[in-house]
């Protein structure tokens, strides 16, 4: 009786090692290959992963057809030796099965190749080290699919010093691999659009028209500093003497004047667009805000009397001497240039606004947009010279400058002093930023409205009403800002997280880190910040530190490009396929790899959270109907 217990149990025994030692699944086995005899330090390498699949069966391929398929995935473990790249997936191959309801799906066959990349450190321990890789799949045939299923792969590798000439091995199975599917590159990085961004259709139909109109009555108003007022009678003289004051004559010389004009501020326009991103960098930085700090400081103080820009008589002489149209031309070219500097606050704050533009838009908007706003200032500048060339008569009934000149030019200055400020924002805490611009506002509207000029009075009573008016509309302008705007900034503000606090942890790139995510379905984070981005302690202190977004973030790959210093090579290459060079920038990528929400300005910190819990959900509710169904 004991023999037999005995025989029994040694079966049964037998048979459990049997099976812990047959592969899950036997119709798929695996082959790895270095591609190199010997891996140096500091040096890169590949690993081929080689499917052997019994005919008749199939594994999904990556990315997989339908939804709700569970692809394959190339796993590199963690080891200190070795810093693991990009995985390359071959391209699938189509094949109809019955489950599929006659839809044609990709899948991967026998002889399948997938490719790991990997970079041995520079510290890497000589002489032997194994590599192990994971290799998740999901298994079908013709008619059903298994559970999914993994296996484990080791592949042995020698490390060697620096420099170390490594002969090439298994040339020919990466040229196939090559071959079956390109290596994935950031040049097919899905389009990005940040939030408050749209197409230039749709600009066109969301305001950008509205915007012209009011940049028109803009430049329209510029005619009215005291660099360019004097001006318009003085030219409209010189037109009228060669057209013997006739409208028929002189009104084609105040056109293509005009244009000449217009199309000089156009120029400036498309160069601020081009120069956009370097520009738009350079407000990044405290230096290159410092630097046009002080350039708004000193056009200030000449707003203030400090010095005076006005046209030299001796150009106003040379341009004078230039008859007929071509003339015309030529001289609202030139004058576009020389005014340029004398409207300099209005032109400046459009300057930034292009490069701002540039920095978070494509170029080609930029574009569309500096040409046509610059172009329409021109039109609005030059409208009085073509009013005056319809109206020759006028000529001589043109008002007269005075006081009110020089009132206008103080009220630029005070424009620029609110520029000033609103470039020094991101260095000035909200508690002292927003009592500074109502200061601004109050003294402005005491300033232009009850002190300056007391010595030029008498006013007219138009002025004087003018006066009364500017001030009242300062005075609601800066309580009805402060009352808007400050509470929401300084409770922002008073959330911030302490030196050391909770926060978002993010692990640093690597290249091919977001395509291994995405190839697993890992929702994603991606960042790109740097030490002198302004913006990026705001989404540091707001956003990143906030419990709600740390919270819901936790279930997501985070990726953090560091962008502090100019990237070189493959990072180079991502953050401008990113549109990350000038941060910041934030993306969220779904499970299926489609961009969730992009931002440029940090969001409110509930509405981020709600954003990254949409990405972490993205896709999840097709997988689980998809596996339902199946």
């Amino acid at each position: 009786m004991n023999r037999y217990l005995f025989a029994t149990l040694a079966v049964l025994a037998a048979a459990a090692v049997c099976a812990a030692e047959a592969p899950q699944d036997p119709w798929l086995r695996t082959q790895a290959h270095l591609d190199r005899e010997a891996l140096p330090r500091g040096g890169d390498f590949r690993i081929a992963l080689v499917l052997d699949i019994d005919k008749g069966f199939h594994v999904n391929a990556n990315p997989p057809a339908l939804d709700f398929q569970i692809p394959t995935v190339l796993s590199p473990e963690p080891a200190a030796a070795v810093r693991w790249g990009k995985v390359t997936y071959p391209k699938g191959e189509p094949f109809v099965a019955d489950w599929a309801d006659g839809k044609a799906i990709t899948v991967y066959g026998g002889g399948s190749i997938l490719v790991v990349h990997g970079t041995v450190a520079d510290d890497a321990p000589l002489g032997p080290v194994t590599l192990r890789l994971t290799l998740g799949y999901q298994g079908c045939d013709a008619k059903t699919c298994y559970q999914p299923g993994e296996q484990t792969v080791e592949v042995a590798a020698n490390i060697v010093e620096a420099g170390t000439a490594a002969a090439p091995a298994n040339a020919a199975l990466f040229a196939a691999a090559e071959k079956a599917g390109a290596p994935a590159s950031p040049d097919a990085a899905p389009e990005i659009r940040f939030e408050g961004e749209v197409d230039i259709g749709e600009w066109f139909q969301e305001g950008f028209l509205y915007g012209l109109a009011l940049l028109f009555v803009g430049g329209l108003a510029l005619n009215l500093t005291p660099c360019v007022f004097p001006l318009i009678p003085v030219t409209m003289n010189f037109f009228a003497a060669q057209g013997e004051s006739r409208p028929a004559k002189v009104l084609p010389l105040a056109v293509l004047y005009v244009l000449g004009l217009a199309v000089t501020f156009s120029v400036v326009g498309v160069l601020a667009a081009l120069a956009g991103k370097s520009l738009g960098v350079a407000l990044q930085s405290p230096w290159g805000v410092l630097g046009v700090v002080t350039v708004l400081a000193v056009m200030m103080a000449g707003s203030f009397g400090a010095f005076e820009i006005q046209l030299p008589s001796s150009t106003m002489g040379k341009l004078s001497g230039r008859r007929g149209i071509l003339g015309a031309a030529f001289m609202g070219m030139v004058m576009g240039a020389i005014a340029a500097p004398c409207v300099g606050p209005f032109l400046i704050s459009l300057i930034t606004s292009i490069a701002k533009l540039a920095t978070s838009h494509t170029l080609s908007k930029a574009l569309v947009f500096g040409a046509g706003a610059f172009f329409t200032v021109g039109l609005g500048l030059g409208l009085p010279y073509v009013f005056l060339g319809a109206f020759t008569s006028l000529i001589n009934r043109f008002p007269r400058g005075g006081g009110w000149l020089i009132w206008t030019k103080r009220l630029l200055g005070m424009g620029l002093a609110g520029l000033i400020l609103y470039f020094l924002q991101p260095f000035i805490s909200p508690g002292l930023f927003w009592p500074l611009v109502l200061g601004l506002f109050l003294f402005a509207a005491v300033f232009l409205g009850l002190l300056e000029g007391r010595s030029r009075r008498p006013f007219s009573t138009p002025f004087r009403e003018a006066r009364i008016v500017a001030a009242v509309a300062l005075l609601v302008a800066g309580f009805y800002v402060y009352a808007a705007y400050a509470p929401a900034a300084e409770d922002a503000a008073a959330k911030p997280a302490a030196a050391g606090g909770p926060h978002i942890q993010w692990t640093p790139w690597q290249d091919g880190l977001l395509e291994t995510a995405t190839a697993a379905r890992e929702p994603v984070l991606l960042y790109f910040g740097a030490d002198w981005c302004a913006e990026c302690r705001a989404w540091k202190t707001q956003v990143f530190s906030d419990p709600r977004v740390i919270k819901a973030s936790e279930g997501l790959t985070r990726i953090f490009v560091d962008v502090t210093r100019a990237p070189e090579g493959a990072k180079r290459r991502f953050s401008d396929a990113y549109r990350g060079t000038n941060p910041p920038a934030v993306i969220l990528f779904g499970r299926d790899g489609k961009v969730v929400k992009a931002y440029r300005d940090p969001p409110g910190a509930e509405e981020f959270a709600e954003a990254v819990r949409q990405a972490a959900g993205a896709d999840a509710r097709r997988q689980t109907r998809g596996a339902s169904r199946r």
